[in-house]
């Protein structure tokens, strides 16, 4: 997979490491938010998806 950047250097990756990169992703987006919301004194939701496979 090629791509360019935000600074404009390009790249090529191969599909499923770019596939990995954007769960990992999800993961620390899920992370800060949860941390958002303790350092307001709240409690994060669970998120993994165990959760929402045993509430369906």
């Amino acid at each position: 997979m090629a791509y360019t950047n935000s600074t404009g250097a390009r790249f090529e990756t191969p599909l499923h490491d770019r596939c990995r990169d954007v769960v990992n992703h999800g993961t620390h987006q899920r992370a800060q938010i949860a941390l958002v919301l303790r350092e307001a004194d709240g409690a994060p939701p669970p998120t993994d998806a165990i959760f929402f496979v045993r509430d369906a």
